[in-house]
């Protein structure tokens, strides 16, 4: 049997609504439990009606939990998703993706604060953070300043209100993964992919401004989703590009794409003076995504799981979760071992 775990953000809803983790039984199409996903450990007062404190993010599976990121916390449930607890800490501030190195040891971005902790799982304590802003090679390439914060104090909701992504210092560090030893980050605002370990820019490309999710395969293969322009890049472990695959051939939401995009300006223009609601909801809101050998898995906005063959682009199934188009797909993890 093939369990997938995901999590989704419902953007506009009220924040104890906000967002879900999802046990689906793959094969059969069947859920076998959901749980809301909304902040436990503050009460927090988000004045952003779209996704950001809302929903789940990030998903680990590791030693018969699973760890679910919330927008300031890591919520910890059994395989059932019986809540055991939540771990949090002052700098856990916006969480977005998250990477398991090991049974002890996950890796979390703090996408507010442009940085990543290094979380035992064991002790709950933080080993190692890197923050690119802060990085001499980092800040020579893309001209960034430190962010100013107090890293002793408490973050977790300093920047709930701020307009981060309008910061030109900010890169809106997303995602996280380790292959072959090294460290790498995605940078959506540039399009980019960091090694930590050695300082260095692997890929930039505008074309993937936006991007979500950071993906090794075990052959050293790169996937990254191309959110806003519908597709999956393929690269080498030395970022020489391999392919694109184009997924709007595989749901028949991307009818609306177009339309949308022709009047999404408009749309978020009134949303801005409150004339009318859900203006910055994007059909086929591409985030979330795992691999299992040749198939592909990835999720949208309405709420769907698409399986493909990377390798030969044909498409192998799809889920539907949900109709609403403010309801997306975050984060998204196999599981076949259960």
């Amino acid at each position: 049997m093939t369990i997938i775990y995901f999590s989704t953000v419902f953007r506009y809803a009220p924040n104890d609504q906000g967002g879900e983790l999802v046990k689906l039984d793959w094969e059969n199409k069947r859920v076998l439990n959901r749980v809301v996903i909304s902040p436990k450990s503050l009460k927090i007062n988000d004045p952003n009606p779209r996704g950001n404190s809302r929903g789940g993010r990030g998903i680990a599976v590791t030693n018969g939990k699973i760890y679910v990121a919330s927008y300031c916390e890591l919520q910890v449930f059994d395989l059932e998703l019986n809540h055991l607890k939540n771990i949090s800490h002052p700098l856990m501030s916006g969480l977005h993706e998250v990477f398991l190195v090991n049974d002890n040891q996950l890796w979390i971005t703090c996408t507010p604060l442009d940085c990543a902790l290094l979380l035992d799982l064991t002790t709950e304590k933080i080993t190692k953070s890197y923050w690119p802003r802060e990085m001499n090679a980092f800040q020579e390439r893309w001209n960034l300043k430190p962010q100013e914060l107090d890293k002793e104090s408490d973050n977790r909701v300093k920047f709930l209100a701020a307009k981060e992504n309008e910061n030109p210092n900010h890169t809106h560090f997303n995602a996280i993964s380790v292959w072959n030893g090294d460290v790498f980050g995605l940078l959506n605002r540039f399009g980019a992919v960091i090694n930590f370990s050695n300082e260095s820019v692997l890929i930039e490309e505008k074309n993937i401004w936006g991007c979500h999710n950071l993906l090794f395969s075990n052959e050293g293969l790169i996937f990254i989703n191309d959110t806003r322009n519908q597709g999956i890049q393929i690269y080498d472990n030395k970022g020489k590009f391999i392919k694109r695959i184009n997924l709007l051939p595989y749901h028949p939401i991307s009818k609306k794409l177009k339309l949308y995009k022709m009047t999404a300006p408009l749309k978020v223009y009134l949303e801005r003076r409150n004339l009318i609601k859900y203006g910055t909801v994007m059909p086929f809101f591409v985030r979330g995504l795992d691999i299992n050998g040749d198939l592909l898995y990835f999720g949208i906005s309405p709420a769907s799981i698409i399986c493909i063959n990377w390798k030969t682009e044909q498409l192998i199934d799809v889920y539907n979760y949900s109709t609403d188009e403010r309801i997306a797909v975050h984060g998204l993890r196999i599981n076949k071992k259960e």
